[in-house]
């Protein structure tokens, strides 16, 4: 009954010398002991175990049913009661010697850490004496240990980052008093001591005190860009800083959050020193100003947000200059610049500008637009996308390319005077090219190749040798010795000979060209004509006005004048578009002097009604007309001009001119002769 009144199983009551037991109505020692979150393990003097804990069990891995109670502690063979200093801890309690009553131990095997604590106690016995013995409990504190190093761990990396970090820390209250700065802060401001700026509050330094108060009144997180005048800041507060100047800061801010406080009352920026960027990015502005403002048009960077917002960014100041928009405000810009697009090319233009926000490629777009003067003019915008976060930047340019356009027009006209002119030739237009490495070949071979000829101008690389296999064979081996002899010598081409059309027609042609030497190579641009009708008929051909003009209008050195001109006034004018110098020598003017003048005005002594009427007709009926023996001035030193005359695809009217005055002189002389003949 004592062993289990000790326990706490049962309780005794005392009468007289009889003592009285009854059934424990509290928590039997046991099994609180059990339930107890530390590792207990109580040993007698002896050191054999007299009782552990189901925790004590579970935390060294005890087998359920291995038997400990009542064997020595060497049995145990745990790893920690090895240590030697526990050993003399537990030797100098049972000694009753000052001991220690907490001890950090680290289990090897498991890398473990037990704060364990030892405590002298009394066992009792069946004797009612007690002994000395010794409770010894372990408290696993490894996860506590290793969270409280991080935490020192954390707190020294917080520490070494807030002084090795290249961007300035301040922490300071709400009314701008400075609590700390780290060491880039000191040297940002050109300071050497903390104590240089304990006493001078943020706003001093800072010129823009509203912003800081406007985030301090948020208390949020933001990012801005502030300045600093060192040379007031120097002024005002003798701070003794190195600076001078002004200064561009980039601010990050955030308020230091008090879980205990609603509203935070300290607050820390981070900031670094963008003075020399800012410096740059002037420097890149004004440069990129030089370069812009030299450019036909305007710089613009246009954007296009996932939500579906567009806009422009930026446009060039000299928006007003060129297409009379002012960039200011930028917010309507780009709809001002649309409602200036011609109607015809509106849609186009609203299209172009879907399409590439949809695929977000490069932009490329031409057409008119409508100057708020009236004046049109032709844009072209080009630009190239770059991907953000949530958005596309096009950054371009506006060019004016009107005179382009005017160009490409006047080109487009010249096109069709060569095309009109070369279609009325008997022959064909080519363009031959020797290269300095010794490639040769063809650029360009007149269209109408395969109908005059019978070889199709297609593929080019191969035409030359096609059109020199129909050759005739006694005429091979000159044709070859005279392509060879004017590349060697980069000299005109002049070749005639039998071409095989085909088995029952054979034709002659003549070849001739000018050679055009360039750095890399040298270009040959001629004709090829038909020639058969002048061998079979040499003298019909010649004396025929319109064979000579056809036949002699084109060649390099021709004496035959070329007149173009454009009517004007339904067919009642005509304007001097071109003419050659055969043409200015008959009209006995200087080329820059005839062009651009009317034709009736210029020349009132052209016969009025037969030429206006034979023009009309011309115009009209599209069908070539050759003009009488006539002169322009009726002085003596003009000569008589007979014309050949034919409507170009442009709808200009072209004159092929030859002088024949001396026929008209024989004429004259011949008609005399008949008159003085007597009359039988």
């Amino acid at each position: 009954m004592e062993v289990l009144l000790t326990q706490g199983h049962v309780i005794m009551k005392p009468y007289g010398k009889a003592k009285l037991y009854s059934s424990s109505q509290k928590i039997p020692f046991d099994d609180l002991f059990d339930y107890l979150p530390d590792a207990i393990l109580i040993l007698d003097e002896d050191l054999r175990i007299l009782m552990v804990n189901k925790s004590f069990i579970k935390t060294f891995d005890i087998g359920k049913h291995q038997q400990i109670t009542g064997f020595s502690l060497e049995k145990l063979d745990l790893s920690l009661f090895r240590d030697p200093s526990v050993r003399d801890n537990i030797d100098r309690i049972l000694l009753s010697k000052t001991y220690v009553n907490e001890m950090l131990l680290i289990e090897p095997v498991k890398n473990r850490i037990f704060l364990t604590e030892f405590i002298q106690t009394t066992v009792p016995s069946l004797s009612f004496t007690g002994k000395t013995g010794i409770m010894i409990s372990f408290r696993d504190i490894t996860t506590w240990k290793k969270t409280e190093d991080e935490l020192k761990s954390s707190e020294r990396k917080i520490r070494t980052l807030f002084e090795e970090v290249p961007s300035g820390i301040f922490m300071f209250q709400e009314d701008g008093t400075i609590l700390n700065a780290n060491r880039a802060s000191l040297e940002i401001l050109g300071l050497t001591r903390f104590t240089d700026i304990a006493h001078i509050n943020l706003f001093d330094i800072m010129c823009s005190r509203e912003p800081i108060e406007r985030l301090i009144k948020e208390g949020k997180n933001a990012e801005i860009t502030l300045t600093c005048n060192f040379d007031r800041v120097k002024r005002t507060t003798l701070v003794p800083t190195s600076k001078s100047g002004v200064a561009y800061f980039q601010v990050v801010f955030a308020p230091i959050i008090d879980r205990r406080a609603n509203n935070p009352r300290e607050f820390f920026i981070l900031f670094l020193d963008i003075t020399q960027q800012k410096r740059a990015e002037k420097e890149l502005k004004e440069r990129f100003r030089g370069i812009t403002s030299n450019l036909p048009g305007i710089a613009y960077q246009f954007f296009a947000r996932d939500s579906g917002e567009w806009g422009v960014y930026y446009v060039d100041e000299r928006s007003d200059k060129i297409y009379g928009l002012s960039p200011e405000p930028l917010y309507n810009w780009f709809d001002r610049f649309t409602a200036c697009i011609a109607e015809e090319d509106k849609e186009r233009w609203t299209a172009s500008i879907q399409d590439v926000i949809l695929r977000i490629v490069p932009w490329d777009f031409e057409g008119i637009f409508i100057h708020p003067d009236g004046k049109r003019m032709y844009i072209r915008g080009v630009s190239q996308p770059i991907r953000l976060k949530n958005e596309t930047i096009w950054n371009g340019l506006f060019l004016d390319i009107t005179d382009r356009k005017k160009a490409e027009e006047e080109l487009r006209i010249s096109e069709q005077r060569f095309f009109g002119i070369a279609r009325n030739l008997p022959g064909i237009v080519y363009q031959f090219y020797v290269r300095n490495t010794g490639e040769s070949g063809m650029y360009f071979v007149d269209e109408r190749s395969e109908e005059l000829y019978g070889i199709s101008p297609n593929p080019l690389d191969s035409w030359i040798n096609r059109f020199g296999s129909h050759i005739a064979p006694s005429d091979q081996k000159r044709w070859t010795d005279s392509i060879e002899y004017v590349i060697r010598r980069n000299a005109p081409w002049e070749f005639e000979g039998q071409y095989i059309f085909s088995q029952n027609e054979e034709r002659y042609i003549r070849v001739i060209s000018q050679p055009i030497i360039l750095p890399e190579e040298t270009i040959w641009n001629g004709l090829i004509l038909d020639i058969t009708e002048y061998w079979k008929a040499e003298e019909a051909l010649r004396k025929s006005l319109f064979n000579e003009i056809r036949y002699h209008s084109f060649f390099e050195n021709t004496c035959n004048g070329v007149l173009i001109y454009e009517p004007i006034n339904d067919g009642n004018e005509y304007i001097l578009k071109d003419v050659n110098k055969a043409t200015a020598n008959l009209l006995r003017m200087n080329k820059e002097d005839l062009i651009g003048k009317k034709l009736f005005e210029e020349f009132p002594d052209l016969p009025n009604p037969e030429i206006r009427d034979l023009l009309r007709r011309v115009l009209m009926s599209e069908k070539p007309e050759f003009v009488a023996p006539l002169k322009y001035r009726k002085r003596d030193d003009f000569p008589w001009i007979s014309h050949y005359v034919f409507k170009l695809p442009s709808g200009e009217i072209a004159s092929f001119m030859v002088d024949v005055s001396d026929e008209v002189q024989k004429e004259h002389e011949m008609i005399g002769q008949f008159c003085e003949l007597p009359l039988d």
